[in-house]
């Protein structure tokens, strides 16, 4: 992927279109509102209507993924779908021209897909047709050697980021290798190897767009507030000239018979995991519904088999997990634990042996079945909650399946299985031979895990020439299309209420699918951890939802399953926070039980101690990753350690140690109050219907506000006219982790907007001048950017980024310099605020989408203390902010003396380089961010 789911209808005009809401619900499961057809030249198209916001998607899927890959050429692909956004003659940078259309555009490719998306304002629907046809018919044209060679160190990037500097990160190749028969389609990853994409050529990209991306192998589909009528004759217009290519040939895949192996590797890693895996059947199979229901039941949620069994039982791993994942030609069916600290592989394995063997045994009891079942309701309506989801899932079902209403399809499937459909699958596809990888902590000196080289088998018949397909007649390709008249946005309307118990509750309706989200925010969170308590709250919020009075964790975690409701509990730095996800015929059940949770914490012996335990050993494996490492240590050098925003979320070892079940009844009880708290809920319900729920649901939750102590500056002092690098070492990291950044404002800020439209010029937009620089001028990232985060007191403005290891100590230079120019040199101009400030109010209506922006964007009210009237008048507001605001407060923003510089990476290849900026001093730190002492090296 670049860096970058009831109603009644009515017919008009030969389209489907909402009369009350977009879908239908209930146990049926969800049914939208499509209408289909195909172009002469093969195009197939989907369209659904959804007039909520002024805005729309539109997705274009491709049926090519990395399993149409030839020898030597794995990877392809993907880096194909970086190279889309590359540009043409016409069109010489695609981001550019979609930047004022506020659109949030991204694409992704699978082992059977390719699909690109962009959301922009509906009056830019034109324009986004145009830049799909366009790239589709004049790219071959384009494609030079800069471009390329640019392009494949951004995708090499990719790959370090997320497959060689991640821990475990080389274990999914390892077992597509050994499980897949040699040359296989799925044997190899997405990525491809390093060593196909060096050898990669401009020609073999050529002929890849050739062979695949044509009409007559795609679907365009449209998903938000537009025109039927209007688009239709748009998509006439722009894609009826594209000339077809020949349809692919099917791919077969050889028989993929059980692999009885084991194998093992060493890696960076503190904890030993374990991977069991087996091959399966393709996703349209009829044994596939079972299969994903057998993983649910084996790891989905706190009452399953595994996690009961191997987590909360016996303690012998932190984490379990089964996925059946199954694609269009073949499938594999995985179960991975990591061993807890002091625990073995080999106890592991054995917990695991004895419940596949009772899967293997016996059918799943009615119940079990049952919470499985609503659990899978739930999950099909929340992938289709926003417009892109839908978009994605039409487009995508129609180009692999040829029905775009596969979505459907699958989920009356998965409605039909039984019990003796499960223990069927669990006895055929789960067999005692299977393929086992360990990967264990690497000891000193010893070779580590390295990717393996595999991929397609060399044919022996010789590539068919492509020939290329120039567009016949038709509209004025040189010429962008502009803007149609703007479609009206309403922003969300709630309602206040304040219930007897104290709690206000702002609810909004959001009618498009019977879901209800809801956001309880308690003041209370990390910050307030008591001294020396540190890692108290998240301990606090983690057994909030492990059992009631009168209910065990296991208990609650089946009556919520039971619901199809999902249920988070989180510690921040200021509040703690419960959210839910629901259908809408069970909300009122499902709060009852939040109710219980709130009051009637169990805070059981047994609970505290396991996850203590499981809390502790976090901090033990945390420094496995360099972002967790860079996460904690930045805090405390911005804050300073003793400070209450210094304070590690997690804890410390010895403080966590400390922690007791009175501890956290003491924290649960001094701040878990519904004065002072706020209940944001939205969906599929009348707001007088939710508050009498609520009433009911929260009655026996009582308490006075809890007292908040002001929170102070940062407390960490600054030596005037010098810039220190504080570095961490992480040896042999491939890549090294870059965060720079200050203490900033407050959200209330006057200056608040000017920050915003500043911030997006530098770094909050793929577009920025530092993601440009980093990433498609000299590639020395996946990605950078900047962003605001902010707090009660004492907010953060930061850049992070992850640049390759060699490439550390130029990505440092280059965004300071482009923060130095920001302020004399290059300060933000006219035309990139503009741009800036176009985009941002072009797509200021995501936030009103779906469910859990609309709660975010509400909350945001609520926890900063903003007007009722912020989000109607912030249209206004953001076009009154004059540039010479703009430019003052970025100046404040990036100047030197308020900066604070971390890098995380391999010492002894990055320190000298660092030392070379002359910059000021390189202090040493360790993964808690303390001095280490003694003299560098």
């Amino acid at each position: 992927m670049r860096s970058r789911r009831v109603g009644r209808w009515v017919v008009a005009a030969g389209f489907l279109v909402a009369a009350a809401t977009i879908g239908a619900g209930g146990p049926e499961g969800p049914k939208l509102a499509v209408e289909s057809y195909k172009l002469g030249n093969g195009l197939k198209v989907v369209l659904h209507r959804d007039p909520s916001v002024p805005r729309v998607t539109v997705a274009v899927a491709y049926h090519v993924g990395s399993k149409n890959e030839r020898a030597g050429r794995t990877g392809f692909a993907h880096f194909f779908e970086h190279m889309m956004f590359r540009g043409t003659k016409n069109v010489p940078n695609y981001d550019i021209p979609l930047q004022e259309t506020g659109a949030q555009s991204n694409a992704f490719t699978s082992e059977d897909m390719t699909v690109y998306f962009e959301t922009v304002a509906s009056h830019y629907l034109e324009r986004a047709l145009y830049l799909e046809a366009e790239r589709l018919a004049f790219l071959p044209t384009a494609l030079d050697q800069s471009k390329f060679d640019t392009e494949r160190e951004v995708v090499k990037n990719e790959r370090r980021q997320s497959y060689e500097n991640v821990p475990y990160g080389l274990a999914e190749e390892s077992i597509l290798a050994k499980l897949f028969p040699e040359g296989h389609p799925y044997s190899w990853s997405v990525i491809g190897s390093m060593r196909d994409l060096d050898g990669s050529s401009l020609a073999d990209l050529r002929r890849f767009f050739g062979e695949f991306y044509h009409p007559a192998n795609a679907t365009l589909c449209l998903a938000g507030d537009f025109d039927p009528e209007q688009a239709k004759a748009l998509i006439a217009k722009y894609f009826n000239p594209l000339k077809p290519g020949v349809v692919p040939a099917k791919v077969v895949a050889p028989e993929s018979p059980p692999v009885s192996a084991r194998m093992e590797q060493a890696d960076r890693v503190t904890l030993p995991r374990v991977y069991w895996s087996w091959p399966t059947v393709a996703d349209d199979h009829p044994d596939t519904p079972a299969l994903d229901l057998l993983a649910a039941l084996l790891s989905d949620g706190e009452a399953s088999r595994l996690h009961r069994a191997l987590v909360l039982d016996l303690g012998l791993a932190t984490e379990v997990n089964a996925s059946s994942d199954t694609k269009e030609i073949a499938g594999l069916f995985r179960i991975e634990a990591t061993a807890a600290e002091g625990k073995t592989i080999e106890d592991v394995e054995k917990a695991l042996r004895v419940q596949v063997e009772k899967a293997r045994s016996a059918a799943p009891g009615e119940a079990e079945m049952a919470r499985a079942k609503a659990k899978f309701e739930s999950s099909s309506f929340q992938r289709l909650t926003s417009q892109m989801g839908r978009a994605i899932a039409l487009a995508v079902g129609s180009a692999q399946k040829d029905n775009a209403e596969y979505y459907r399809e699958d989920y009356l499937r998965h409605a039909a299985v039984t019990p003796a459909d499960v223990l069927r699958v669990a006895k055929q596809y789960l067999p005692p031979e299977t393929l086992v990888l360990v990967v264990r902590p690497a000891q000193p000196g010893e070779a580590e895990a390295q990717a393996v080289q595999v991929g397609p088998k060399p044919s022996k018949e010789a590539e068919a020439a492509i020939a290329e397909r120039a567009p016949a007649p038709g509209p004025d390709w040189s010429k962008m299309p502009g803007p149609a008249t703007d479609r009206p946005l309403s922003t969300p309307k709630f309602v206040r209420k304040t219930l007897s118990n104290g709690l206000e509750v702002r609810a909004a309706k959001w009618t498009t699918l019977p879901l209800i989200g809801a956001r309880l925010i308690i003041p209370g969170g990390t910050a307030d951890d008591p001294a020396g308590k540190s890692g108290l709250a998240t301990l606090t919020t983690t057994l909030m939802d492990k059992g009631t009075a009168d209910k065990t964790a296991v208990e609650l975690a089946e009556a919520f399953d039971a619901l199809g409701a999902s249920v988070g509990t989180m510690a921040g730095l200021d509040d703690t926070v419960v959210s839910v996800g629901v259908i809408a015929r069970n909300f009122g059940p499902t709060m009852t039980l939040v109710g219980e949770m709130l009051t009637q914490p169990r805070f059981d012996a047994k609970d505290v101690d396991r996850e203590r335990q499981l809390q502790l050993t976090g901090l033990v494996q945390g420094p496995d990753s360099p972002q967790w490492i860079a996460r904690r240590a930045f805090r405390s050098l911005l804050y300073g350690k003793d400070h209450p925003y210094g304070n590690p979320s997690d804890g410390t070892t010895e403080a966590v140690k400390s922690l007791t079940a009175d501890d956290a009844r003491a924290f649960h009880k001094a701040h878990v109050r519904p004065k002072g708290a706020t209940l944001i809920v939205v969906g599929d319900a009348e707001p007088e219907a939710i508050f009498a729920q609520l009433e009911t649901a929260l009655k026996g939750w009582t308490g006075e506000a809890a007292p908040r102590p002001e929170v102070a500056g940062s407390k960490v002092e600054r030596e005037p006219g010098t810039t220190t690098i504080y570095l961490i070492d992480k040896p042999g990291a491939v890549q090294s982790v870059l965060a720079v950044g200050r203490i900033w404002g407050d959200r209330k800020d006057p200056k608040y907007l000017a920050t915003l439209l500043g911030n997006r010029v530098l770094g909050g937009d793929f577009l920025s001048r530092i993601n440009q620089n980093l990433r498609e001028r000299n590639g020395y990232s996946y990605g950078a950017g900047s962003m605001f985060s902010y707090r009660r007191a004492g907010s953060v403005w930061q850049i992070s980024t992850n640049v390759r290891g060699d490439a550390t100590a130029p990505a440092l230079r280059e965004i300071l310099a482009e923060m130095d120019a920001l302020v004399e040199k290059n300060p933000p101009t006219d035309e990139e605020v503009g741009v800036a400030r176009d985009a941002e109010a072009r797509s200021f209506p995501d936030d009103f989408s779906d469910p859990t922006r609309i709660t975010s964007a509400l909350a945001e009210l609520a926890v900063h203390g903003l007007p009722d009237d912020e989000l109607a008048t912030y249209l206004d507001r953001l076009a009154a902010v004059p540039l010479d605001a703009i430019r003052e407060e970025m100046a404040r923003v990036v100047e030197p003396g308020a900066r604070t510089i971390l890098v995380v990476g391999d010492r002894k290849t990055v320190e000298p380089k660092l030392k070379d900026l002359k910059l000021g001093p390189v202090k040493i730190l360790d993964n808690d961010g303390n001095p280490v002492p003694g003299p560098a090296r």
